[in-house]
């Protein structure tokens, strides 16, 4: 005999099949539609100003750093001008997870920040998940200035994290379409 789900119904007039996560999921849509359509998600944010978050990357200070990297993404293609204080910082850290952040933050500004590239690839070794995984990522994304990476993404691709393997298959694939286009 099968059994019946133990969802409890709510019971409509004209419906009979509704069940209750549906009628959350039914209510929690519905609401945000009246947020969107009463301008709530239109706000236009202002973009950080690209100096003050250079400035900031400069500092000693780790809260402003993470900011200005965080604004940084923000303003992805647009911050290309920070790409050589984002590779100084990324050569004097020793901080695994503020390396991490400025190789999400190059992935961001995308291939204006290919100079970067041979910044990255020693992440590539590192001990820690995080800096392999965000430097495997930010090289894909680079453009044929991460050509160089392609044979320590491929190696990549057995890591023993699945997820960094799976991010350094994407790269490598990508970087590979590029170098084999004319």
């Amino acid at each position: 005999m099968q059994r019946r789900s133990q969802l409890p119904h709510v019971h409509f007039p004209h419906v009979h099949f509704l069940h209750v996560p549906l009628l959350h999921y039914l209510l929690v849509g519905y609401a945000a539609l009246a947020v969107w359509s009463a301008g709530g998600c239109s706000r236009k944010t202002e973009l950080p100003d690209l100096q003050t978050q250079i400035a900031g990357l400069q500092g000693d200070s780790l809260d402003e750093q993470y900011e200005a990297l965080s604004n940084l993404q923000a303003l992805e293609g647009g911050a290309a001008a920070a790409v050589p204080e984002l590779r100084s910082l990324l050569r004097r850290t020793k901080d695994d997870n503020l390396r991490a952040e400025i190789a999400q933050t190059l992935r961001a500004i995308g291939p204006p920040a290919g100079d970067a590239a041979a910044d990255l690839i020693p992440l590539l070794d590192s001990k820690e998940m995080w800096p392999r995984y965000a430097a495997a990522r930010a090289l894909g994304v680079m453009g044929k200035a991460a050509l160089p990476a392609l044979p320590k993404l491929i190696t990549l691709t057995k890591d023993r994290d699945r997820d960094v393997a799976t991010v350094a298959a994407e790269s490598a694939r990508r970087l590979n379409r590029l170098r084999t286009q004319k």
